[in-house]
């Protein structure tokens, strides 16, 4: 009878202390989600207020690199007022009109970096009617924590945008 009894206590106890599955929740996709939740429920202007509110999502690089931005546009705003910006819209999602919503897909990491696919999207309400693009997001893990280090679209590198020579 002891025996039967633990018998069946044992595999109990052995299910109870084993860990639990975490769900298909990958960390890089969850930065990517995070900041994108953020983002698009906020403010999205390219302005140093934004790029400042968006700071424990990125990289200290592609930071920097998005304030020196704002700092030659206003070098170059003030030469010549009558001229856009080389940015126009949004450097994040690459559009001047802001998508409604996103959708994170596949996930692809390798040791300390991860690319992301994001998926934005616009409703039929907007001017580009009822529209999709993918864009890709790299991740660099610092600290443990996955940052933003540059957003890949269809037009290239923001962070090689940003690079571009004065």
């Amino acid at each position: 009878m002891l025996l039967v009894g633990l018998a069946l206590i044992v595999p109990l106890g052995a299910r109870a202390s084993a860990p639990q599955k975490a769900g298909p929740r990958d960390p890089a996709q969850a930065a990517a989600r995070s900041f994108y939740q953020f983002h698009l429920a906020h403010n999205k202007g390219f302005t140093v207020r934004n790029v400042r509110l968006r700071k424990r999502w990125l990289t200290a690089e592609l930071f920097g690199l998005l304030l020196g931005e704002l700092k030659r546009e206003e070098a170059e705003s003030k030469a010549h007022p009558d001229e856009a910006p080389y940015f126009e819209g949004d450097p994040f999602t690459d559009s001047q009109e802001y998508p409604d919503s996103f959708l994170v897909g596949k996930s692809e990491a390798n040791g300390e970096l991860a690319r992301v696919t994001v998926t934005l999207l616009w409703s039929a309400r907007t001017s580009r009617g009822r529209d999709k693009r993918e864009i890709l997001v790299e991740l660099a893990r610092t600290a443990g924590v996955w940052l933003i280090s540059d957003v890949v679209t269809g037009d290239g590198r923001l962070k090689d945008e940003l690079k571009r020579p004065r």
